[in-house]
C-alpha cells in the first residue's frame, strides 16, 4: 500500500465486557456555549462542526475523584454515587495524578485509517484534563485506554452519561507527505484581494457592533462561513462544505436499525407507538419501517380496523354521515370509547 492509499473508512467496535459504555453520536451542544450571550458561541460553525465529528463514551456511573497532590498510584480516592455501582471502567494504575479509563470496546478500523482518542471537543473541566492518543486500531488485536490528568490537588466529578472519551477517524500516513509551505501573501493577488475585502467589511462590522449600529445588530454576526461564500461572492466553498454534521448511531447486528423511522414523516410516529392497538396495527401495515424502528407491533384487535374507530386525518372536521357504512358496521355503539371521531353525534341507545 502506497502513502496515499487508503481504503474506505469503516469503524467495528467489539464489545469485550457484558455492558460496555454507550457509544453515542457526538453532541454539538456544550454548558457554557449555553450560557454566552444569545448563543453566540453557536453561531461558530468550525466549533460545533468539531463537537460532531466523532463518538462519544459515556460514564456509566457518577463519581467523584480526589488527588492529593502526590504521584503515588494510591493518592487519588474514587467515591462513586451508588456505592454498589461496579467501578471496572476505571482504574489508577499510573499515579502521577492520573484516573484511567477503560472503553470496554476493541475497535477496528479499516487499513490505512487510525483512531484518535481524546476528551470530547471544547467541552472544559476545571481541575484536569484529557489526554490525547492516536492509535492504529486497523491491526490492534488488544484494547487502549483514555486517560485523564489532574492539573491540581483537588476534587473533580464526572457525571453519569458525561462523556469520558471521544472518538474520530483520521488517515495515517497521507499526512506525512505534506509538506508545508510559507509564502508571503502577495504571491496570489487574488487570494490577497479576497482577503483585503473581507478585512476591510469585518472591520467595518466590528465598528458597527461596537457604536451599537442598528444594521449591524440585527445583522448580529457575518455569515461568509456559513453560507461558504467569500464577501465579494468570488470564492465559494466546494460541494463538500457542512454547516452541521450528524454521525451514524452504532448498530448491532441482529438489532433493528433506529434510522429506519426517518422515512416515516415524523408526525406519525405517536400515531404507530399509541396503547390504542387499532391505530398502531393500521400504522404498522402502512409503513413496515416503523415496525423496524420501534420493535414488535402491538396485538391486533379481534375485530378488523372500521371507519368508526379509526381517527381522520382532519379530526377537527366532523365526518359527514354515511349510512350505508353505519349499517354494516352495526357494533360501533359498543366500540363508542375506541372511537375518537364518532361518525353522528347522536348518542347511542341504552338498552
Amino acid at each position: 500500500m502506497s502513502d496515499l492509499a487508503i481504503s474506505a473508512p469503516q469503524l467495528e467496535c467489539f464489545s469485550v465486557i457484558a455492558s460496555p459504555p454507550r457509544l453515542v453520536p457526538g453532541s454539538a451542544e456544550r454548558d457554557w456555549m449555553d450560557f454566552t450571550n444569545q448563543h453566540f458561541a453557536y453561531r461558530c460553525t468550525p466549533l460545533t462542526m468539531a463537537n460532531t465529528t466523532g463518538w462519544e463514551l459515556l460514564n456509566p456511573t457518577g463519581f467523584s475523584a480526589s488527588w492529593t497532590g502526590l504521584n503515588g498510584k494510591n493518592e487519588i480516592i474514587l467515591r462513586p454515587d451508588d456505592p454498589k455501582a461496579p467501578m471496572h471502567h476505571v482504574s489508577l494504575g499510573f499515579g502521577h495524578g492520573i484516573i484511567t479509563f477503560h472503553p470496554g470496546y476493541l475497535f477496528r478500523t479499516a487499513p490505512g485509517w487510525m483512531t484518535w482518542a481524546r476528551g470530547a471537543p471544547n467541552r472544559l473541566k476545571h481541575g484536569i484534563q484529557a489526554l490525547d492518543g492516536l492509535v492504529e486500531t486497523s491491526w490492534l488485536p488488544f484494547t487502549f485506554t483514555m486517560n485523564w490528568k489532574f492539573t491540581e490537588p483537588g476534587t473533580v466529578y464526572f457525571a453519569k452519561d458525561e462523556p469520558f472519551c471521544f472518538i474520530t477517524l483520521v488517515p495515517s500516513l497521507p499526512i506525512e507527505s505534506v509538506q508545508p509551505v510559507i509564502r508571503p501573501l502577495a504571491d496570489e493577488p487574488q487570494l490577497e484581494r479576497e482577503y483585503n475585502i473581507w478585512l476591510s467589511e469585518r472591520t467595518k462590522f466590528n465598528i458597527g457592533l461596537a457604536q451599537g449600529d442598528p444594521i449591524t445588530l440585527e445583522q448580529k454576526w457575518q455569515k461568509n462561513y456559513l453560507v461558504g461564500k467569500s464577501p465579494s461572492g468570488r470564492t465559494v466553498a466546494d460541494p463538500d462544505h457542512r454547516t452541521k454534521r450528524s454521525l451514524n448511531p452504532p448498530i448491532s447486528p441482529g438489532q433493528p436499525d433506529q434510522r429506519a423511522a426517518l422515512e416515516v414523516p415524523t408526525q406519525l410516529a405517536a400515531a404507530f407507538k399509541s396503547d390504542r392497538p387499532v391505530s398502531a396495527v393500521v400504522m404498522r401495515q402502512a409503513f413496515p419501517s416503523f415496525q423496524a424502528a420501534y420493535g414488535a407491533a402491538p396485538l391486533e384487535p379481534t375485530q378488523p380496523p372500521s371507519v368508526d374507530n379509526f381517527p381522520t386525518a382532519r379530526s377537527e372536521q366532523p365526518a359527514k354521515p354515511q349510512p350505508s357504512k353505519k349499517q354494516a358496521s352495526g357494533t360501533g355503539a359498543k366500540r363508542g370509547k375506541v372511537s375518537k371521531v364518532p361518525l353522528s353525534k347522536k348518542k347511542p341507545t341504552k338498552t
